[in-house]
């Protein structure tokens, strides 16, 4: 309840209880802003009070009321009174306020004042500090227009200090064409000071000479020292050291390291002067070394360490990878008796570093690596000239041929199943007629590259990042790929003679075949148990190429043989010794790589290959032998030995097989020809009637000249066993073609039987290819039958297409026909010749039963 709302009651309950208590409204309790509503409100009270009760109320309460009200005046008027002296204090405070702000006011303008003099000072100071610069650069100006660097040099420092003091006012007009003007100074003086330098370090290009003077006429107080401080000073100093190194580089290190026909140079010193002059010899590496140290030398003396230093860092490397390149790497040699003078370039080269490094120089690091690779240095290049070699003489001694001869002998009892015969001189004829030439296998093998084991000796090669085993062969190619048809493989069995002793054997035991004759030139000589011994010769043509990649390996060999010999336990090349070894793999498989391409460039490349590569699989495997025998007398130890040391096995392996694949290549080829040419009689059907006759004729005779051309091709190549093996192979193709389409017709007539027998004799007139003359003047011999597994099945097929049943029925129950063809062959043509009776079943009943 607010305090009016107290008097009020406390008013109505004096009034209503007959008692006037008088209340204490003092100012301290009551709110001056209350105070004239409170009056009036006494007022009314009373006034209502007096209304209401004024009957009831006495006159003895009257006097009590007026002094409340007395009161009341006297409270409005300490409360009139409280109101003028709030108003004075506030009026005194507005004028406190006045003050303030006028005082504020003062003071800004005191601090704007101070500011003003601050700014005037620093004005001053400003615009002294432009005053001075000003001048200082002008005395700059004057002492670089009087040739006094020196000064010019002192006074530009104090310029730039001076300049530098202004930072705080760097954007104004003032300090920028003050900068403008002292940097086209510093411009101009590094211009002079760079043209002074040139006058001091005078490189002549034309006349390739380098002269250092120790002053210049025109200003004889500026020395080099002065000329690197102000270049230092002005950031001039980098770029005036490449335009140096530049022009020594042109003046003295490219025409002195040179190696252009016809130019020959050397270094002169004339005292403060280095040129390149003439010779009419080529210096050799030492005295390049040695010009090069000169050259070195002569700049370390005349010119101040400040300008060495920065110019041996930019000017060693380039040089240094010069000399490498040019002369360096050309040093490096091939042949073992020139190390000697090698040594002597190394130890130069490493004496070279070491005075570089006296000169605290430095970038000596790649002339001490250099020396310290000159084994693997020596070693590649070694490979480099073996491989290019080895290239070369495949693409120039291809068309170099000759022929040579291939030396068997073998040692056969009368007893041997070989022979087959009583009969001495019989039996080595059968045995000579079977002997083939080593032919390689048709079946693809696949060639897994050996793991190497690594023993200690080996570390030595595996340093060199070299294989020690590389036995890569050359890609199939696709030709060789098995076919998956049975008579393809047949045929590249057939290829390679397999099944010719067994066919040799059944050929022997049967007594309608034809003589069989030897093939090769024979020797006997009678061993004491009864035995012969018999030789077997025979010539084939190779290029050139087996004979230079075996001199090439022995040439390798005989390097690293030497190398590892006691008395080159020094040499700078001996730790590549023990990698030499691994060169003939390399070798060899660069002509595994390359002939494909080189021989494809030749008629009949591939039979060159199977050639060649066999003869140097030979020659290697002999030379391994004999490389084994002459280690087993030698003192070296085991594990330095050449045989010890070679792994030419997987080499020799991967050049017989290559010669295979060559071979199998080339007869897939031709086959595939043959077939070709033999597909334009259209199965020989309907054979007898036009047009199928005419391309039954022209296949078969396009095919006996195929057929001829190939042996004529393979002549002067393959020995004559290769050869007649090789030609009865594509014969046999083209006899099993034939065969087999013919066996497919259904219904042969007789006007039919005889042009295909006229056909088979046109194609059995081939056998004059194989017809081999008696070395001793002798009946010559038809080879065709023993070479040709399916010759006499051939030639009974002719006879069938013309015989009788009772001429079949004998041949196969008295004769030989049952051992080239079975019984549903037989039936099947009776049944395509002859038309149905009970003649024709019972005989073939009675061959189907015996």
């Amino acid at each position: 309840m607010s305090t009016n709302d107290q008097l009020k009651q406390a008013i109505v309950d004096s009034v209503e209880h007959g008692a006037y208590p008088e209340p204490d409204i003092s100012s301290a309790e009551v709110p001056s802003t209350l105070l004239p509503a409170l009056l009036t409100d006494l007022q009314q009270a009373r006034d209502e009070v007096k209304v209401s009760n004024i009957r009831s109320l006495s006159k003895d309460i009257a006097p009590d009321v007026d002094g409340w009200i007395a009161q009341a005046k006297k409270l409005q008027a300490d409360i009139e009174r409280s109101k003028a002296t709030a108003r004075d204090i506030v009026a005194q405070a507005e004028a406190g306020k006045q003050l303030k702000e006028k005082t504020h006011d003062a003071g800004n303008k005191v601090g704007l004042l101070e500011k003003e003099v601050a700014f005037n000072e620093s004005l001053a100071t400003t615009l002294e500090l432009i005053r001075s610069s000003c001048r200082i650069l002008d005395r700059a100006d004057q002492a670089y227009v009087n040739n006094d660097l020196r000064t010019a040099l002192d006074l530009t420092k104090q310029c730039d200090s001076s300049i530098a003091a202004l930072s705080a006012v760097q954007d104004t007009r003032a300090v920028g064409l003050l900068q403008t003007r002292s940097s086209r100074f510093k411009a101009n003086f590094l211009d002079k000071t760079t043209a002074l330098a040139q006058s001091l370090l005078q490189c002549d290009i034309d006349a390739r000479s380098v002269t250092i003077k120790g002053n210049v006429p025109e200003v004889p107080a500026v020395d080099l020292e002065l000329i690197v401080d102000i270049l230092t000073y002005l950031g001039g100093l980098d770029i005036y050291i490449r335009r140096l190194k530049r022009d020594i580089e042109f003046a003295l290190i490219n025409p002195r390291l040179s190696t252009k026909p016809g130019q020959h140079t050397v270094l002169q010193l004339d005292g403060a002067c280095i040129s390149v002059s003439d010779t009419s010899s080529k210096p050799d590496t030492i005295a390049t070394l040695d010009d090069i140290w000169t050259a070195l030398h002569f700049f370390s003396t005349h010119l101040p360490k400040s300008v060495c230093e920065p110019l041996s860092q930019k000017l060693l490397p380039s040089l240094f990878e010069t000399l490498t390149y040019s002369w360096l790497d050309q040093t490096v040699p091939v042949q073992i008796e020139q190390m000697p003078v090698f040594q002597h370039i190394l130890d130069r080269v490493s004496r070279l570093a070491e005075q570089i490094d006296a000169l605290n120089w430095s970038n000596t690091v790649l002339l001490k690596d250099w020396v310290q690779n000159a084994p693997r240095t020596w070693l590649s290049k070694r490979r480099e000239t073996a491989l290019g070699a080895a290239r070369s003489l495949l693409f120039s001694r291809l068309r170099d041929r000759k022929t040579v001869e291939r030396v068997e002998t073998q040692t056969v009892s009368k007893g041997d199943a070989i022979i087959g015969g009583t009969d001495i001189d019989e039996a080595d004829d059968a045995w000579a007629a079977d002997w083939e030439e080593d032919a390689p296998e048709t079946k693809e093998v696949e060639i897994k590259k050996p793991v190497p084991t690594i023993s200690d000796d080996d570390d030595d090669a595996s340093a060199w990042d070299m294989d020690e085993d590389d036995t890569s062969v050359p890609t199939e190619s696709a030709g060789t790929k098995a076919s998956g048809e049975d008579a393809e493989e047949d045929d590249a069995a057939d290829a390679w003679g397999w099944g010719d002793d067994e066919q040799v054997t059944e050929e022997t035991s049967k007594p309608d075949s034809p003589k069989k004759a030897a093939k090769a030139s024979t020797t006997k000589q009678p061993t004491s148990s009864g035995d012969r011994e018999l030789t077997l010769r025979e010539t084939y043509t190779v290029t050139a190429v087996p004979d230079g990649m075996l001199e090439i390996i022995t040439q390798v060999v005989s390097d690293a043989e030497i190398l590892t010999d006691p008395s080159y336990s020094g040499s700078p090349i001996g730790p590549a010794a023990s990698a030499l070894y691994t060169l003939p793999t390399f070798v060899l498989a660069m002509y595994r790589a390359t002939a494909s391409t080189a021989y494809g460039k030749l008629d009949s490349g591939n039979m060159l290959i199977y050639n060649d590569a066999s003869r140097l699989a030979d020659q290697i495997r002999s030379f391994v032998n004999k490389q084994a025998e002459k280690d087993a007398t030698s003192t070296l130890p085991m594990h330095l030995r050449p045989s010890s040391r070679l792994r030419l096995d997987n080499d020799i392996k991967a050049l017989e097989t290559f010669a295979k694949r060559a071979y199998s290549a080339e007869m897939e080829s031709q086959r595939t020809i043959i077939r070709d040419m033999l597909d334009g009689a259209q199965g020989f059907s309907n054979c007898n009637a036009e047009p199928f006759a005419s391309a039954c004729e022209s296949a078969v005779s396009i095919t006996e000249g195929r057929l001829r051309d190939v042996h004529k091709q393979w002549t002067p190549i393959l020995s004559r066993s290769a050869l007649l093996q090789s030609s009865a192979s594509l014969l046999s193709t083209v006899l099993s073609k034939m065969i087999m389409e013919i066996e497919e017709i259904q219904d042969i007539g007789e006007e039919e039987s005889k042009k295909l027998r006229q056909l088979c004799d046109k194609m059995s007139e081939v056998k004059d290819l194989f017809i081999q003359e008696h070395p001793q003047g002798g009946e010559a011999s038809d080879m065709t039958g023993i070479y040709c597994p399916n010759w006499f099945k051939f030639q009974y097929l002719g006879e069938l297409l013309e015989s009788s049943l009772a001429d079949i029925k004998y041949l196969w129950t008295e004769g030989e026909l049952r051992l080239e063809f079975d019984a549903d062959e037989v039936t099947d043509l009776i049944e395509a010749l002859f038309s149905d009776s009970d003649y024709r079943r019972k005989a073939i009943a009675d061959i189907r039963r015996s």
